[in-house]
């Protein structure tokens, strides 16, 4: 699933901003208004889907910024657990904006000078249990941080006190001005804050992309000529190529540190081998591959190998913390490449087959 969730617009009015002040007072009786200074004033609003509205005076060209921070989703839901995806829906909530902001000023305005200052494009998936993804989600920050130089990252854990085990819950990360992704369990997030309960771990991802990049991919930014299909498409065809690859990248890349840590071991050696490298371990059927490829020992032996290997993995899996699991990320990773990050890839790997990416553009 895909869709916009929040967003920012703005326009630039020949109102003067006492004018818009009195009126935002009037339709938002019980909004809060914080002072910036003397030419700017943000009023929190929190009424239906609209956060705040900004305004901004500019002498010099006697103009009016008017900026309003709201929810696509929040406009026909009381929550935003699932994105707006439907572009009626979509050209439904910018109707309602223009509408406001032509109550606030002295004339009206159409939707082709209303601009983004920022919007969120999101891609989401049920997955059930949320901690089953933590390989992938760590080696997605791993893969972030070795291609950027971030400019912000977060990682979020929580805490289960029944397992009495820590669990990812995702992380947030800035690779360049003007583009931040975020990673994380919604259902976590929206148990938290609403009375809606969701069942089962919905695992989202957020391109949040300001002005600045969406004028290079559309060369324009109203709000009436950029559709959710034009934002998923421009995603898919730019941003989800660099996000697949490197991903693929720290995948094969945790595969040669395995390669080399294991060439020659003793049988004495595999317990402590596998627990030492866990955080290299993608997934059991890449160190099974390893293992069976690579020793030189008969066909018995490396049957007993791989059974001990998944032993010891199922084994270090139930006493982790974070919580995690090295069975079936292979599958999961395809499911991550096609429905998270828009990417279309196959991953296969077996004792026939190393890991291996069929990809496309």
């Amino acid at each position: 699933m895909y869709g916009l969730d929040r967003a920012c617009i703005y326009i630039d009015v020949q109102t003067d901003i006492l004018y818009v002040r009195e009126r935002v007072k009037i339709i938002f009786p019980h909004s809060f208004s914080e002072s910036l200074s003397n030419h700017t004033n943000n009023y929190k609003i929190d009424k239906k889907n609209i956060n705040y509205i900004k305004l901004e005076e500019k002498k010099i060209k006697r103009l009016t910024t008017i900026k309003i921070d709201f929810s696509y989703p929040r406009f026909f839901s009381d929550d935003n657990i699932y994105p707006l995806s439907d572009e009626t829906r979509k050209i439904i909530v910018e109707n309602n904006l223009v509408k406001l902001i032509n109550s606030l000023i002295d004339y009206e305005i159409t939707a082709e000078a209303v601009r983004y200052e920022y919007l969120e494009f999101t891609t989401q998936e049920v997955v059930g249990n949320f901690y089953k993804f933590h390989n992938i989600v760590s080696y997605f920050f791993k893969a972030l941080t070795r291609k950027y130089d971030d400019l912000d990252k977060v990682q979020y854990y929580n805490f289960n006190q029944k397992e009495n085990k820590f669990y990812t819950t995702g992380f947030s990360f800035q690779p360049m001005s003007g583009w931040k992704i975020k990673l994380y369990s919604k259902g976590h997030e929206n148990n938290k804050k609403n009375a809606r309960k969701v069942k089962g771990a919905i695992l989202r991802l957020e391109h949040r992309l300001t002005k600045k990049i969406i004028k290079n991919y559309f060369e324009f930014n109203s709000i009436k000529y950029i559709t959710i299909e034009n934002i998923k498409d421009c995603i898919q065809n730019t941003i989800s190529q660099t996000l697949g690859q490197i991903l693929i990248d720290e995948v094969e890349k945790s595969v040669e540190v395995l390669k080399e840590k294991f060439i020659n071991f003793r049988c004495q050696d595999l317990d402590s081998l596998v627990r030492d490298n866990l955080e290299w371990i993608f997934d059991y059927k890449i160190l099974d591959d390893i293992v069976t490829s690579s020793s030189t020992k008969c066909y018995r032996q490396i049957v007993f190998y791989r059974s001990k290997i998944k032993d010891i993995l199922n084994h270090s899996q139930q006493r982790a913390s974070p919580q995690r699991d090295f069975f079936s990320n292979i599958e999961r990773l395809e499911l991550f490449f096609a429905n998270l990050i828009l990417f279309n890839c196959k991953v296969k790997c077996d004792t026939k087959k190393h890991l291996t990416f069929f990809c496309k553009k």
